[in-house]
């Protein structure tokens, strides 16, 4: 069924992201088309063409789309935190992505596709501004003797990103590979509690 044609610019630029996202999660950025695209929201092509330059333009716009809510409450931490308690703030900064994780399902499979596509471009300057910032801040941590001196702190935040990332990702085969009896009622939960205990519990001092 066509979708009728909205007459304002932000109403016809949301149906096209929406469109393209479905589109994009179902096949990957290769597989999809323009004009399966087009198709699907009931549009013309030219009107992407006109609001996102090319696919990959409209690729790039529906990554943003669901990055900027993260990235906004990342950078207010950063923002509002006191200097002191970084090791707070590197708690509460695995909170907050592994929330983002589970409130937008779709991220994860856009990671997903990312990663099989060999797609190292997706909202690349938000990230790198992120990372400078909290590797910045755990290398202050250790030089203050809050975190362990052997480990680098890129591989901290590499590891924290990794071990959300998965859960969600995978975790229908962590269901099928341990089964679903006596498991915790708040499953989501229980896995964040214990990355909290080995990660944090890991990069303390000796």
């Amino acid at each position: 069924m066509s979708v009728q044609r909205p007459r304002d610019a932000e109403t016809t630029k949301k149906v096209l992201l929406d469109t393209a996202e479905k589109e994009f999660l179902e096949k990957g950025f290769g597989k999809s088309t323009i004009s399966q695209i087009a198709q699907r929201a009931g549009m013309t092509k030219s009107l992407i063409h006109h609001y996102f330059g090319s696919k990959q333009g409209l690729w790039e716009a529906v990554k943003s789309r669901r990055f900027k809510d993260y990235y906004q409450k990342q950078m207010e931490m950063f923002d509002q935190y006191e200097p002191s308690n970084r090791l707070e703030l590197l708690r509460e900064s695995v909170a907050v992505y592994f929330r983002f994780l589970q409130e937008n399902p779709q991220m994860s499979r856009i990671l997903v596709w990312m990663f099989l596509e060999r797609d190292q471009e997706g909202c690349l300057e938000k990230n790198r501004k992120l990372a400078e910032i909290g590797g910045a801040e755990l290398a202050k941590a250790q030089r203050h003797g809050h975190i362990r001196q052997d480990i680098d702190p890129r591989f901290i935040l590499f590891t924290f990103i990794g071990l959300c990332q998965h859960w969600f990702q995978d975790k229908e085969h962590f269901l099928r590979d341990f089964g679903s009896e006596n498991l915790p009622e708040h499953l989501d939960e229980a896995y964040l509690e214990t990355i909290n205990k080995i990660f944090f519990e890991g990069i303390l001092p000796r």
